[in-house]
């Protein structure tokens, strides 16, 4: 059947039903939440560690390397490579479904917090996030956009991640298509600090505005962009029109990242083997930032965008039978199964089953999918999964405005 030319599907659904046997999957998996699923998440980030300090020892323990890729300037891209699987996994797989709250009710006891992987303490302040998940990003304020917006307004007009929306200017822009393209490759090596950062920041402001306003206070959110993201494109232009308000706060959210990456790293680089072991460690290190913006774009920008997944000119309930249905017929999966193939798919091949559940462990995604994949094959219900290079073409295609979603209220 192919959805994309017909709502077939549709005709005497029962969504009552179908949501019915949706709810029991998650009833049961929230039942089994544990410490197994802790000590799953552990595996995980020692996985993770191992691949950064790994990459770190052979940078600083093979220096002879530096002469060898000589030819791209003395970075090593076998550390990079390394690295930049960390900085994803710690990301999309550790600080993703903590901060969700996948593992709060094996972290706390009797409303008080137990462990370190509880959503209210994760990450938050200064030194939590050194130590718990450092990137680009504020912790906070991808908390409004990411685990609020994001999640429970997918594929609406609020929803900041609409691909569609976002790309407008490029998708009806007079580009030659080959340009086009290119603008989606160069977006790749750069987006989390160029998009993501800045467009969180202007979520939580615009969610502090609106509180403000509420409040009868006055309030004024720097990162004003309209119904477009910010950008540091946006950010820049601002300062260059005298406002500096939102540099300064892009400045702050960037400067630990970027201080331990590109200052720290060097630093020590230069303390144990001179100028040029400092600038091979530099040179890493932004290489290695570069392959973790490609690799966290290629599995996450792809995850609802393409002309077999549906967007919403409609608001629904949170956690109500049409919510769980727009996180299936609005999300699409790639290939499944095996702590390693999820690994390196930053756990975000369960994009279905995440959105329908968002607050259990990467262990109970495991459990979902074949479940939730059985009770939509059942029900008629359109159940999206392919090869993540697959779905890379279907999102690169729509952001260039060669394909276009599907839309609910049309009746696709």
């Amino acid at each position: 059947m192919t959805y994309n030319e017909t709502g077939k599907w549709r005709e005497n659904f029962d969504l009552a039903a179908w949501a019915s046997e949706v709810r029991q999957v998650e009833k049961e998996l929230k039942a089994e939440i544990g410490e197994d699923d802790v000590d799953h998440l552990n595996k995980i980030l020692t996985w993770a560690n191992m691949f950064y300090y790994g990459g770190l020892a052979v940078l600083f323990a093979t220096p002879f390397l530096t002469n060898i890729f000589s030819f791209i300037g003395g970075a090593n891209p076998i550390a990079a490579f390394m690295m930049s699987t960390a900085i994803c996994a710690r990301w999309t797989m550790v600080g993703h479904h903590v901060c969700h709250g996948g593992y709060n009710t094996a972290q706390s006891e009797n409303g008080v917090v137990t462990g370190r992987f509880h959503r209210r303490t994760f990450a938050k302040g200064l030194a939590r996030r050194i130590s718990d998940w450092m990137d680009w990003m504020m912790p906070e304020a991808w908390d409004v956009e990411h685990n609020h917006l994001h999640h429970y307004q997918l594929g609406e007009s609020a929803d900041p991640d609409l691909v569609e929306r976002n790309m407008k200017p490029l998708r009806t822009g007079n580009l030659p298509m080959i340009l086009r393209y290119g603008q989606v490759v160069g977006l790749a090596l750069i987006w989390k600090w160029f998009y993501y950062a800045p467009n969180t920041m202007k979520e939580m402001y615009q969610r502090r505005e609106r509180e403000a306003k509420k409040a009868g206070e006055d309030f004024e959110n720097p990162f004003k962009t309209g119904e477009l993201p910010s950008t540091v494109a946006t950010v820049a232009a601002g300062a260059f029109k005298g406002n500096f308000a939102a540099l300064g706060e892009t400045i702050k959210c960037f400067a630990p990242y970027a201080l331990f990456q590109f200052a720290a790293l060097p630093a020590l680089g230069y303390a144990v083997g001179g100028a040029q072991m400092a600038t091979g460690v530099l040179l890493t290190s932004i290489l290695a930032d570069v392959i973790t913006n490609v690799h966290s774009f290629i599995i996450i920008a792809t995850n609802h965008v393409g002309d077999d997944i549906y967007r919403f000119e409609s608001e629904t309930k949170p956690r109500s039978d049409d919510f769980y249905l727009r996180a299936v017929i609005g999300s699409a999966n790639f290939r499944t199964g095996g702590d390693v193939n999820d690994f390196f798919h930053g756990w975000l091949n369960y994009q279905i089953e995440h959105h329908m559940f968002p607050d259990i462990s990467m262990k109970s995604y495991q459990k979902a999918q074949p479940k939730i994949k059985a009770i939509c094959e059942k029900h008629g219900v359109p159940y999206v999964q392919e090869s993540v290079w697959k779905r890379l073409v279907q999102l690169a295609d729509v952001m260039v405005g060669k394909r276009s979603m599907l839309v609910w209220e049309r009746g696709d």
